[in-house]
């Protein structure tokens, strides 16, 4: 069981149906002030917190001085959210911040952190050219999109072009590293504009059509090389 203390105001961030936070595995918990998210923390001995630097209550500082200071509860991982000001990423960084966003908040990229950092299912940086046939609004066109990172449940991938949206059912055609051809089905579970870079749009995939083969083949990749980098390869 993996536990995420969050705070009460974020909770929207990670609203949409549907995605990993529903995981049976998965417990969440809110607090409304810092002084909460300590009782919190020292009950159920979170595994990442997610909270803003200027929650009210107690100086974050000196919140994560004294999670720091006690080994019991030291080990957890901290996504903060803060504004886009210099004094408040210091801040964030002082409080010893294991990911720092700024508002407006990229969610796609927030989720796919989240994630990372809780090791949910692990997923591998695989950067490659996959063409990607949509049906939805619009059906029966084709584009170039490239993987941001993969697993063996879902995708997230990039594109040039807002021609996604969430609930779109789209047909995936790709190449691994090992030369293995993967033709799959996914839906689109969210779909952002990357604040960082206002021409590109981020598309998190869940698999609904995948067989047993590329599934395992998909897992064996993720799983044997969690360093490596590969160059692009070209899709059909």
């Amino acid at each position: 069981m993996k536990k995420i203390l969050m705070a009460n105001e974020l909770n929207r961030l990670f609203a949409e149906k549907n995605s990993f936070l529903d995981r049976v595995h998965i417990k969440i918990f809110s607090a409304a002030t810092n002084d909460e998210l300590l009782k919190i923390h020292r009950e159920e001995k979170a595994d990442l917190i997610i909270t803003k630097i200027d929650l009210p209550g107690i100086r974050s500082e000196e919140l994560f001085e004294t999670i720091r200071q006690d080994k019991e509860l030291r080990e957890t991982l901290v996504i903060f959210v803060c504004k886009d000001t210099s004094a408040q990423r210091e801040r964030c960084r002082q409080c010893g911040a294991n990911e720092i966003f700024t508002i407006p908040v990229d969610i796609a990229l927030l989720h796919a952190k989240t994630q990372q950092l809780l090791s949910v299912s692990q997923r591998k940086a695989y950067r490659v050219a996959l063409t990607v046939s949509v049906e939805g609004k619009s059906k029966n066109r084709r584009f170039l999109h490239r993987t941001e990172d993969i697993s063996a449940s879902g995708m997230l991938i990039k594109a040039d072009e807002d021609v996604l949206a969430q609930g779109d059912t789209i047909s995936l055609s790709f190449y691994l590293p090992d030369g293995m051809h993967v033709d799959a089905t996914g839906e689109i579970q969210r779909a952002s504009k990357q604040s960082t870079a206002p021409d590109s749009y981020l598309y998190g995939i869940k698999f609904i059509d995948i067989n047993a083969t590329t599934k395992s083949a998909i897992e064996s990749f993720v799983n044997r090389n969690t360093t490596q980098r590969y160059p692009l390869a070209h899709a059909i």
